[in-house]
């Protein structure tokens, strides 16, 4: 039994490991949280106007929403691991075609609306639903860590790789810009020649870690946590999920923010060149953007093992909210704005994969989790179009979307102070008591 019990530790760390990795070059950081460095490139490039080339990040996330309860089915029917290793290389492929974009703009709507599609079980559900087995009472913190690889890739990435590569020019000794371009075959430089080499890293980089530490429970494994704590799979069926009232309360919640957090990720570096910042400056506060949702996702794992989550989840969202004022009235604090957007995102997906374990249990986690990650990007789409649209109606001025999106998380907030106690606490076994209807907190 202990030896079972030291091999499932080591297998769980190594599965977070892999989480974390896949998750760092997954789409969440590649075809949502960097776009910000792309729309000013491309709208020069082509000389489409911003709300066209933002529409494109709609297309993503709605496209996400009709692949987030396919995502959770392929999950639970097939096991995480079988579905991201299948996904891995199909994203990367979708990816490099982005790079032969034509002037033309459906032309550009579709490669883009494919990248959700061909990344499939790269949504952060395929990788915490393969974490999430192997832990209970440190549930939250593992979470956490596995989560944090999208704080890792959006705080290096754009740094370390975007932002060079698209300021680069020809002749420069770069080494693995000459791989990309095919030793100078392709176009050097700029916003094509990132996300093929975007493409390269999560093919050569992503998919061997991932394939080495993903792992899941064996029978064995499977029969000692069952002698041990509580089952593997426990608690309600989708059905009993959708009708408790906690689960309309946490898909109005997360749909709120949808509408405010992603837009605002994606039109934070146009906002603040529009405030007079330089490219590279905007970068730099990509950065610390990254840094932010790095730390929340490790702090914020740790802090709800602790504290009650929906608490957690209304701070950062007033927090976010304090963002949205100070872009528009104080931009050159820009970096604080970008911290607290970073720990906004960097909490609302632990929050909600913790939350679901906590109040529905393991049975249809796939599905709850695939359900809600749907709706948050329904939200996603609306803001992703509207905030540059507004700001369009406004004289080209960011500032009165940026209030709505402030009373948007303000109203997210006080959704959340209605959640109550969790049905099932750390440890909890399922039993009878199970169906009983929650108390209030």
């Amino acid at each position: 039994m202990q030896t079972v019990s030291s091999e499932a530790s080591r297998s769980g760390m190594l599965t977070t490991l892999g989480a974390t990795i896949g998750l760092a070059f997954g789409p969440s950081v590649i075809a949502n949280l960097t776009v910000t460095g792309y729309i000013t490139p491309i709208e020069r490039e082509f000389g489409w106007s911003r709300v066209d080339v933002s529409f494109a990040f709609t297309l993503v996330a709605y496209m996400i929403v009709i692949m987030s309860p396919l995502q959770g089915y392929l999950v639970d029917r097939f096991g995480p691991r079988r579905v991201v290793l299948t996904s891995i290389p199909l994203f990367a492929l979708s990816l490099a075609s982005i790079y032969f974009t034509p002037s033309n703009i459906y032309v550009y709507y579709l490669l883009w609306a494919i990248v959700p599609v061909a990344g499939i079980g790269l949504w952060p559900l395929g990788y915490l639903q393969a974490v999430t087995p192997w832990f209970d009472r440190k549930l939250g913190l593992a979470l956490g860590c596995a989560n944090a690889g999208i704080g890792l890739g959006s705080t290096l990435l754009p740094m370390f790789l975007i932002a060079p590569i698209i300021a680069a020019r020809p002749g420069e000794d770069d080494w693995l810009l000459g791989l990309v371009t095919l030793g100078g075959l392709l176009p050097f430089g700029g916003w094509r020649t990132a996300v093929l080499t975007l493409a390269v890293l999560v093919l050569v980089v992503s998919w061997p870690v991932v394939a080495y530490c993903l792992r899941e429970p064996s029978a064995a494994e499977v029969a000692a946590r069952k002698q041990s704590s509580a089952a593997r799979s426990f608690g309600l069926s989708f059905e009993q999920a959708r009708r408790e009232p906690t689960f309309w309360v946490l898909s109005l919640g997360f749909f709120l923010l949808g509408v405010t957090a992603t837009s605002l990720v994606t039109q934070q570096a146009p906002l603040l060149q529009d405030a007079g910042w330089t490219p590279a400056e905007t970068f730099r506060l990509q950065t610390t953007f990254g840094f932010g949702l790095l730390f929340a996702r490790v702090a914020v794992g740790f802090v709800i093992d602790h504290v009650f989550a929906p608490r957690v989840m209304t701070t950062v969202s007033i927090g976010g909210a304090l963002a949205c004022i100070l872009y528009a009235m104080y931009p050159d604090v820009g970096y604080v704005s970008a911290l607290l957007l970073g720990f906004l995102l960097g909490a609302e997906f632990d929050v909600l994969a913790f939350l679901i374990k906590r109040y529905y249990g393991n049975a249809a986690y796939g599905r709850v989790y695939g359900v809600i990650f749907g709706v948050f990007y329904l939200g996603s789409g609306i803001g992703i179009w509207a905030l540059p649209k507004i700001r369009e109606l406004s004289g080209n001025n960011y500032d009165n979307g940026l209030y709505v999106a402030a009373a948007i998380l303000v109203a997210s907030a006080v959704l959340m102070t209605f959640m109550p106690k969790y049905r099932y606490s750390a440890g909890h076994v399922a039993d009878a008591a199970a169906t009983s209807a929650p108390q209030r907190a």
